[in-house]
């Protein structure tokens, strides 16, 4: 059978960016600059972070709160932070914002410690050009034990 060149272009093209986004996936799940991932809370599906605070509770019962204000939820606007650790002790705490079905670049929360296991900071959403996004905010909280992840799914609609 004969490639012709067109088609060697394409499929070249396509490798490299599937190369790509496995590559990057699989190097965040697998460390984090800060450390280890050591725990993963399990995705509650049922919270929705455009209507109340949402929590994530990991094997060994701590649990992370997340709550983003104000309601609804918007790309390009400033964004509150605020998360909750309990039944653990962070060093640090941090949001990584991740678009689900589109790349949209680096989007990472630094948080500060307002008082034991309450961490506050703001962020903002990049622009989407669909109607609606689907977004991921996974809050990465260091540990001595590692870093525990929790991750959190929301919507928004562009104006």
């Amino acid at each position: 059978m004969k490639i012709t060149h067109h088609l060697w272009i394409g499929l070249s093209a396509i490798g490299v960016l599937a190369a790509i986004v496995v590559g990057g996936n699989y190097s965040w799940k697998q460390s984090y600059p800060n450390g280890e991932i050591t725990a993963v809370a399990p995705l509650d599906s049922s919270c929705d972070l455009q209507k109340a605070p949402c929590q994530g509770v990991f094997p060994d019962g701590s649990r992370i709160t997340l709550a983003i204000l104000p309601w609804p939820l918007q790309a390009l606007q400033p964004l509150q932070i605020q998360v909750l650790a309990e039944g653990m002790d962070p060093q640090s705490v941090e949001v990584d914002f991740t678009g689900l079905g589109m790349y949209m670049g680096y989007n990472r929360a630094h948080l500060k410690r307002v008082s034991p296991g309450e961490y506050s900071g703001s962020g903002m959403l990049a622009l989407c050009t669909h109607n609606r996004m689907v977004w991921e905010a996974t809050v990465l909280a260091k540990t001595e034990k590692g870093v525990m992840a929790a991750p959190f799914r929301f919507e928004i609609l562009n104006p």
